[in-house]
């Protein structure tokens, strides 16, 4: 007779019984929902510093920009038009009609244009501001801020990625034919460099006006849901908590909500109205008996 090489085993062995699986199941999933909300908080407190950090580059560029030019900012040319669409200071780059007979700005004359092959890269920031160049684009295209993933934010979930315009952001000092061939948003809203009157912001003489912030132009241009960091003339960046803001701003370009509307808000952001608020507050707290 033959033997088995191992003898059955009669022992009380048994797996897990269905209402254990459920258990065990139930269990995991009241850990899971209790971690869940801590580490949304600090994924949004991660992406909120990550943010803060790019503009506060974005403010070391503006400060090396502004230095010899007496604190002025660089040039958004949607300010120029009659009727300014300010969602539009996102861009970074909107292309502009070839014209060969383009001098520098003013029409001084003498200076080579990008189709003249005498172009050199010391005329970069010419070149930056008669071809596309807008906005807080001039810091990539004058090297001032040479990394183009500066101008995205990493916790961006709209239509304006990073992945979205890598490809487009080539630097005029590539020679005089590098350009991108699409208009380029970052996700940054830029003040501009012309209070709402015509005058010129000046960072020397307001170094706490508002000049950069999250974006604006969208409501999923502004990546976080309880507030917007700000950057300040001079170099230091905030953090406001504001949960309703996102509701003033326009789900969609469909959206019922007009351009006078989204100026609107966009002229209260950059106005700093918050602190308006609070004074209107204390005023009122000051006439109660």
């Amino acid at each position: 007779m033959v033997r088995p090489l191992h003898p059955m085993r009669s022992s009380g062995q048994r797996g897990f019984s269905l209402v254990e699986l459920m258990v065990v199941m139930a269990v995991i999933a009241i850990l899971l929902a209790l971690l869940m909300p801590g580490l949304q908080a600090i994924r949004s407190t991660t992406y909120r510093v990550l943010s803060a950090s790019n503009q506060r580059t974005l403010g070391q560029g503006i400060t090396i920009y502004a230095g010899p030019r007496r604190g002025r900012l660089p040039e958004s040319r949607v300010l120029l038009n009659e009727q300014a669409d300010l969602g539009e200071l996102m861009r970074t780059y909107a292309p502009l009609p070839e014209d060969p007979s383009l001098t520098a700005s003013g029409g001084a004359p003498g200076v080579a244009g990008p189709q003249n092959k005498s172009w050199k890269p010391r005329r970069v920031e010419w070149y930056s501001q008669t071809h596309g160049w807008d906005g807080l684009g001039h810091l990539f295209a004058l090297g001032l801020v040479p990394e183009a993933a500066v101008f995205y934010s990493p916790g961006h979930r709209g239509d304006h990625s990073f992945d979205r315009y890598e490809e487009e952001w080539v630097s005029p000092i590539a020679g005089p034919h590098a350009k991108p061939s699409m208009t380029i948003y970052g996700n940054y809203h830029y003040a501009g460099h012309l209070f709402e009157d015509g005058r010129t912001i000046n960072i020397n003489r307001d170094p706490s006006q508002i000049i950069v912030t999250d974006g604006l132009r969208r409501r999923s241009d502004l990546t976080h849901r309880e507030g917007l960091n700000v950057l300040r003339g001079d170099g230091s960046v905030e953090w406001i908590g504001d949960q309703l803001l996102r509701l003033r701003l326009p789900e969609s370009s469909m959206d019922s909500i007009g351009m006078a509307d989204l100026n609107g808000v966009i002229r209260d952001v950059f106005s700093d109205f918050w602190k308006l608020q609070a004074g209107d507050g204390d005023d009122g707290d000051s006439d109660e008996p």
